[in-house]
């Protein structure tokens, strides 16, 4: 009991030391009496990776998460760092919306272009930022779907790229088995079905090629964005992401690329890519986490522990 209580009592004084800022949040969910096989940080060949990042301390095991599903994984290496129920599909939400932009941008839209939304791109579930006839461009579109999760503006990317909803999603699934994810299926293009269903090692893979569009990292990394009509109105954006409010998003940490996802039968969802001094990049992903602010400290909590447990 004492041993215990010591382990407990160093390990938040160590992230008190590293993470001033939410340390007291960090505490509450480090609790190593309740770590299980699962939360074992692996390999993803039983072996360390080549150039893969080292656990300074063999006998730090992880942290306890809400998620049903957590993953971090090094980016460089590809070295799974911590996991929990890594093979279990989930519903995933937004964090479709990933693959909607990363297909819709296959497209070489003009950015410039101005449009409109269409009544039949009014989507349920959310919150609407733009209304309909507004002119727009491409590019604010696309943030508010990014952003602000807008799935009318989501509709609308799909009915602007050309494609028949039906064949854009099948493009998003053929792009899905080209970059690897083997267990992953989308049958809409906003992530309002529960039918779109994925693992975190999928989720991983989906954020790492999806973060090397420019695009797509400009638009996940900004709290908010100001969209201006041609009408002369504007409209507020704000990101769904707490997280780039939080000390994980300050020097020297940095948010690369993340998107959020809820339904009720996804729980919610976040997946994150970061970086530490401009490299030391790690993918972090949690499905079915029990809330929204329980999202948020579990993908900050694995973040502050891998980058405290693990050197490059």
């Amino acid at each position: 009991m004492i041993f215990k209580l010591f382990t407990q009592l160093f390990l938040a004084s160590t992230l008190l030391q590293l993470f001033p800022v939410d340390a007291r949040d960090l505490e509450q969910t480090t609790t190593p009496s309740t770590y299980s096989v699962f939360d074992i940080p692996i390999s993803q060949n039983d072996s360390v990776l080549e150039n893969a990042p080292l656990k300074k301390d063999q006998s730090r095991l992880g942290i306890v998460t809400t998620a049903v599903s957590a993953l971090v994984m090094d980016r460089k290496s590809g070295e799974i760092l911590f996991e929990k129920n890594r093979q279990t599909p989930r519903a995933i939400g937004s964090i479709t919306k990933l693959m909607t932009a990363y297909v819709f941008l296959q497209t070489n839209p003009d950015f410039n272009a101005k449009v409109s939304l269409f009544q039949t791109d009014v989507r349920l579930g959310g919150i609407q930022h733009i209304p309909i006839n507004e002119e727009i461009s491409i590019q604010d579109l696309l943030y508010a779907s990014l952003v602000s999760s807008d799935n009318s503006a989501t509709s609308a990317l799909v009915r602007i790229s050309g494609m028949s909803e039906g064949d854009f999603v099948a493009k998003m699934n053929e792009t899905a088995a080209l970059i690897g994810m083997q267990q992953t299926q989308f049958v809409d293009p906003a992530g309002l079905s529960p039918k779109n269903t994925s693992i975190v090692t999928d989720i991983a893979r989906l954020l790492d090629e999806a973060a090397k569009i420019e695009t797509i990292r400009n638009a996940t990394q900004q709290p908010s964005h100001i969209v201006s009509s041609l009408s002369g109105k504007t409209f507020l954006l704000e990101s769904t992401d707490d997280l780039l409010g939080s000390f994980i998003n300050q020097n020297p940490y940095k948010i690369i690329a993340a998107k959020t996802g809820f339904l009720p039968e996804a729980g919610y969802c976040l997946a994150t890519l970061f970086s530490r001094n401009g490299k030391d990049e790690i993918l972090v992903i949690v499905l079915g986490s029990d809330s929204d602010a329980g999202r948020f400290q579990d993908v900050k909590s694995l973040a502050a522990w891998v980058y405290d447990a693990y050197e490059w």
